[in-house]
């Protein structure tokens, strides 16, 4: 795994820093992989949460979009306001009480994350210095054939593709930070840099 890694073009303070820190890398990144595999294990409880969580979220942000626009009625931005928290706190509501229907719908926004994502990650680890561009470019393929995946099979596995394609992301990315902190753990420390003679 560490041929996905380049921490040579990390500053030499900046790799002391790193290793220092290094177990707090591996502990989010144990920490994401085993939500991965109890996802693939219990994926259909993973796409209920997900599913779940999401209608929480969307009924949480309308219904405070509704008291902001009511708070705020003084103005001429009041109407679209108050009908954008409502759609969106009904859909949340909608997708509490029917999570089958709102996996449904769900599959083809997630499948269009999973996508953007993809591509995403494919175009920063080609353009950006970063010390895991490896990783990220793995990572934005696996996203580009869930994605596409995801959007081939729908509407017929959305009860399970949910909760299989979040788990497989979260375990990618424990994989990757789990690997980057062994690294930087592993790497020699760096001398301090000693200041010039004046």
């Amino acid at each position: 795994m560490n041929m996905l890694l380049n921490l040579s073009m990390l500053e030499p303070q900046e790799r002391e820093m790193l290793r220092r820190g290094w177990g707090t890398f591996v502990a989010m990144g144990v920490l994401f992989a085993l939500l991965g595999v109890a996802g693939l294990v219990f994926v259909g409880l993973a796409t209920l949460v997900t599913v779940i969580f999401v209608g929480w979220f969307f009924a949480i942000a309308g219904f405070a979009g509704v008291a902001h626009a009511i708070v705020r009625k003084g103005w001429c931005g009041f109407v679209p306001d108050l009908l954008a928290g409502l759609v969106t706190g009904i859909a949340g509501v909608f997708i509490i009480l029917h999570p089958a229907e709102g996996a449904s719908v769900l599959t083809i926004v997630i499948g269009a994350m999973f996508l953007v994502g993809g591509i995403f990650r494919l175009g920063a680890g080609v353009a950006m210095k970063n010390p895991y561009a490896g990783w990220f470019i793995f990572h934005g393929v696996i996203s580009l054939l869930l994605g596409l995946m995801i959007l081939v099979e729908w509407p017929y596995t959305a009860l399970w593709v949910i909760g299989t394609l979040v788990s497989i992301d979260l375990l990618m990315d424990g994989l990757r930070l789990v690997s980057f902190g062994l690294a930087v753990k592993s790497g020699a420390p760096v001398e301090p840099v000693a200041a010039p003679p004046a």
